[in-house]
């Protein structure tokens, strides 16, 4: 989705409303990205503001397991037309108005974009389902996986995990304590 800078300019108020609704490449969205977006220009560029939201399917990074997780991003990104760097020392303290875009040059925002940044920043990089996760999978001697064979409390690592044991070795009176 792609607005021009000068339709922008030429709305009433220099104000324009845009309900997003749209798949986001590269994650595992069940439901597209939803939202509803504020363009605003004024004589130094334009700004985005609102809030997305979508459904993600993830992997737990400690059982392994599938889980979904909502996902509310705000969006605020200003752009600049004339962003003059001349002069400014590199080593400084950044502060808020610093972090802007340049206009693009040929005049139109990409909101697409600006949504598939701001939701693959905001999703989580390491993934866990819950504070209750049960930890990795444990799978008996048969290979059934959270059941044991009568009664039995030993069992067999799950595969994915097996070569982790071989970092920490245990005795076997440690093992059964």
């Amino acid at each position: 989705m792609k607005i021009s800078i000068d339709e922008l300019r030429s709305a009433p108020q220099q104000r324009m409303s845009v309900s997003f609704k749209q798949d986001v490449k590269g994650l595992d969205t069940v439901k597209p990205v939803i939202g509803d977006l504020q363009l605003l220009a004024d004589s130094s560029g334009a700004r985005v503001a609102g809030q997305v939201q979508t459904l993600l399917k993830l992997n737990c990074d400690r059982c392994l397991r599938p889980y979904f997780q909502q996902l509310s991003v705000p969006i605020d990104e200003r752009f600049i037309e004339n962003i003059d760097t001349e002069g400014v020392p590199r080593d400084r303290e950044l502060l808020r108005g610093d972090f802007v875009e340049p206009l693009p040059r040929n005049g139109m925002l990409d909101i697409s974009d600006i949504v598939n940044q701001a939701v693959t920043l905001a999703t989580p990089t390491f993934c866990l389902c819950g504070d209750e996760c049960p930890g990795p999978p444990v799978t008996n001697r048969a290979g059934d996986e959270g059941s044991t064979e009568g009664g039995g409390s030993r069992t067999a690592v799950d595969p994915r995990w097996k070569n982790l044991k071989t970092l920490f070795p245990k005795d076997e009176t440690e093992e059964n304590s």
